[in-house]
């Protein structure tokens, strides 16, 4: 079953990006000049939505699973009672909470940064991409393997480490050799924005590295034999942890 749909999605997707290459080449008459307004559109937007808007969906998506955590005791909490004068339910507080976590679930499944894989595979839009990236998520049982995945939080750790003894050392040069134009205050505000500075281009640096995590992913989850004969410790890992899942 499972393969039928893999099937479905690779032929829909195939199609769809033989066509518009076609269109493209066929429009313009060059298959150079096609790529690049398919790069300057459809890319371009796609790379700038998922920068606007990636980060927070991977963050509103690690809150929607807590909520999850919380949800799954309605049972025991909805009958608790509050007061001496008159029993308050917090069976309302669970509705609103299930509310919102519709609403998060919405918002993630069109925005997920995920999405840039069938983007750069597809040509896609960014939320059709993202739509049916989050679908075979779903239907593969991967989304718990992408949660427990310690990338970002390893390369966060790393930039961080690193901007911080960057840090350090600006200010232990700025200290040393200050006059009496530079003030306390400009010397704290030199130091945070070397970190913040220093941070952001180490962690652009290491995105590839997250990118391609993700893709390899993303690729279990469509098509979880292609990796059976390249990584086959990562096809038997994820295949384990994937089957417990849907069960």
């Amino acid at each position: 079953g499972d393969e039928g749909i893999d099937d479905d999605f690779v032929d829909d997707d195939v199609e769809q990006t033989s066509g518009s290459v076609e269109q493209w080449t066929s429009a313009n008459g060059s298959t150079c000049k096609s790529f690049l307004i398919a790069a300057l559109s459809t890319s371009f937007g796609s790379v700038a939505q998922c920068g606007l808007l990636g980060g927070l969906a991977q963050f509103v998506w690690s809150l929607v699973r807590h909520a999850d955590a919380l949800l799954s005791h309605q049972g025991s909490f909805s009958r608790m009672q509050i007061g001496t004068d008159g029993r308050v339910s917090v069976s309302v507080i669970f509705k609103l909470m299930t509310q919102a976590n519709v609403m998060a679930r919405l918002f993630v499944k069109r925005h997920s940064d995920l999405a840039m894989c069938h983007v750069a595979a597809y040509y896609k839009s960014y939320q059709k991409a993202a739509t049916d990236v989050m679908m075979l998520v779903d239907a593969s049982g991967v989304e718990p393997i992408i949660h427990d995945d310690m990338t970002t939080h390893v390369c966060s750790s790393v930039c961080g480490s690193i901007s911080g003894l960057i840090v350090i050392v600006v200010g232990s040069i700025l200290s040393h050799q200050r006059t009496d134009n530079l003030t306390d205050v400009a010397l704290v505000q030199s130091m945070l924005l070397a970190f913040f500075f220093c941070y952001t281009l180490l962690f652009t640096v290491m995105e590839p590295l997250r990118a391609s995590i993700k893709a390899i992913y993303v690729c279990f989850a469509q098509h979880p034999q292609s990796l059976s004969q390249a990584f086959p410790l990562i096809f038997h890992r994820l295949s384990r942890i994937s089957e417990a899942n849907l069960q």
